[in-house]
This record gives C-alpha cells, sequence and structure tokens, in this order.
C-alpha cells in the first residue's frame, strides 16, 4: 500500500510542476491596449489582442468608442479596413464624440459614428495637411460601404442660435407686457394703524378679523448693475431701498383697502413679512387684525 500512495503523491506533484510552468497564453509581445493599437495603425499589435480574445468592438472607458473609432478619426486607412474586414461594427455609436465639436455634439445628445470620427477635427492644429487626407480617405471608404453618419447636428446647431434668440425676445416681452400700476382704492375714512394690540384712548368695540395685503416685485437690470457697482465703493443700496419702501407702501395701501371695505376704521397687530418667490423676486405682505374702536 505505500508504494502506490508515494507513486500518486509524486505524480500530483509532477502534475502541478507541470501547470505551473505552462507559458502564458497570452504573448509576450502584447504591449498596450487595442484602442492604442489602432490609432498608431499597428496591424500586428491588433491581431494579436484579437487572437488573444480581446473583443474587436471592445470600448474604452474615456468615451465608450471602439478601436474602429480610434482608427478612422486618427486617418489609418489601412487599419480601417483591416478592421471592417474582421467584422468592425462599422456603425458603432460611442457616447460624447471625439476630438473637437465634442461640446457641441454632447450638449446636443449626439454620438459619433466611425464616419463621424474620420471627418471630426479637421479643422483643429491636431492633424496636418497629409493627417487631413488620410481622414478624408477613411471617411470616403466608410462612406462606400454604407457606414452611417449621425444626422443630428441640425439639432445642436438649433440648440445653440435659438436659446440666445429665446432669451432676447423673453426679455423684449417682459419689457413691453410690463403691467400698469394697480391704482389701489383709497380708503373712504381714515384708519389707524398700530403694532400693538391696542390703541391708546380707544377701546375695541368689534373684532372683524385678519386683513392682508401684498406684493411680488422683481429686481430691475439697471438696480442690479448699480447695486453691483456700490457694493466695490461701499455706501447705501438705495437702488433696493427704494425697491423695499415702494413694495411696503403699495402692501401697506393694499391691506388698508381691504380693511376699509370690511368697514374697519383701525388695524391693530401690524406686521410685515417677507419671502423669496424665486430667484430676484420677492413677496412683501403686510397683516394685521381689523378692528372697530370708539373713545374710551
Amino acid at each position: 500500500m505505500k508504494h502506490p500512495l508515494k507513486a500518486l503523491i509524486a505524480g500530483l506533484f509532477c502534475a502541478i510542476t507541470i501547470v505551473a510552468q505552462e507559458p502564458d497564453p497570452k504573448p509576450a509581445s502584447l504591449m498596450g491596449d487595442i484602442w492604442t493599437a489602432a490609432r498608431k495603425g499597428d496591424l500586428t499589435a491588433l491581431q494579436q489582442h484579437i487572437d488573444a480574445g480581446v473583443d474587436i468592438d471592445g470600448r474604452d472607458e474615456e468615451h465608450q468608442s471602439t478601436p474602429l473609432h480610434h482608427a478612422a478619426y486618427y486617418g489609418q486607412v489601412e487599419t480601417v479596413k483591416w478592421l471592417v474586414e474582421k467584422g468592425a461594427d462599422k456603425n458603432a455609436r460611442n457616447n460624447v464624440g471625439m476630438g473637437q465639436g465634442q461640446l457641441r455634439r454632447r450638449f446636443a445628445g449626439e454620438q459619433f459614428t466611425p464616419l463621424d470620427a474620420a471627418y471630426a477635427g479637421m479643422e483643429s492644429d491636431e492633424f496636418d495637411s497629409d493627417a487631413r487626407k488620410a481622414k478624408r480617405e477613411v471617411g470616403e471608404y466608410l462612406d462606400s460601404i454604407g457606414a452611417e453618419k449621425n444626422e443630428g447636428d441640425w439639432f445642436g446647431l438649433l440648440c445653440c442660435f435659438s436659446c440666445p434668440a429665446l432669451f432676447f425676445f423673453g426679455i423684449l416681452y417682459a419689457a413691453f407686457t410690463k403691467p400698469k400700476p394697480e391704482e389701489i382704492p383709497t380708503p373712504s375714512k381714515p384708519i389707524m394703524v398700530t403694532t400693538s394690540p391696542q390703541i391708546a384712548g380707544k377701546k375695541v368695540v368689534r373684532t372683524i378679523g385678519l386683513v392682508r395685503g401684498n406684493t411680488i416685485r422683481a429686481r430691475h437690470l439697471g438696480r442690479d448693475i448699480m447695486a453691483g457697482l456700490r457694493n466695490i465703493v461701499g455706501g447705501e443700496v438705495t437702488e433696493y431701498g427704494k425697491l423695499l419702501a415702494e413694495s411696503r407702501e403699495q402692501a401697506l395701501d393694499r391691506m388698508l383697502a381691504q380693511a376699509d371695505e370690511l368697514g374697519a376704521n383701525a388695524v391693530i397687530g401690524l406686521q410685515f413679512q417677507t419671502s423669496v418667490v424665486m430667484a430676484g423676486a420677492a413677496e412683501m405682505m403686510a397683516f394685521g387684525t381689523a378692528v372697530v374702536v370708539e373713545d374710551a
């Protein structure tokens, strides 16, 4: 029984030794990644990557571009033809484009195909005349085999031109549709107003209830500019002070008009409250308790 056991142990040891000494299935000469090989037009390295099991349509991390995108962008004519013959997807789309025009395409929600990549960056300093010629040749080849081209540029251009136009017409609309100042009715009789809950020498004979008045005011561009300059040199910001004073008076007048309609001759417990409605606009509210008072 001892000899078979020794033979088994020796066999396992030999098997482990052989496995440990087996060569790496990945070729030792395989340097860099498949996208770098495509950019450089290194067909030998590309073949080694494919033989090693690398996906010919593998995506890079930066733009999700395939090797065909890279080869087309850098004008590697023979590499593009070789990749297409090997079955690379000629209509693959990446995420955010490549090279110049990337921001425009990202803004428009567009993606590059290899044909787009071939014509991208033609006006940049990244490519000389020979490189541009090679890129055009790549584009013509891809076009001849029916590769798709993203036709969504018109949308990006439309957005680029329409946004400033909409902003300009919005300003004109706001200027010409500015509401006229509201004519607040004058109370038919004098109404006493106080922040305290009572009025000296008077007694409350009837409590009517809550009355309020409010206004929402937006800042003016001209006032913003002047206030910004005032912030540099220091001093009172009279532009905003005048705006707040007008808002308080308008809110107070509306509150008094409501109190007069309800038959009150005094408002006690007056308070002011302000709140931001949106950027650049705030509400001013005046409220209190409408009452009827008589001499004590």
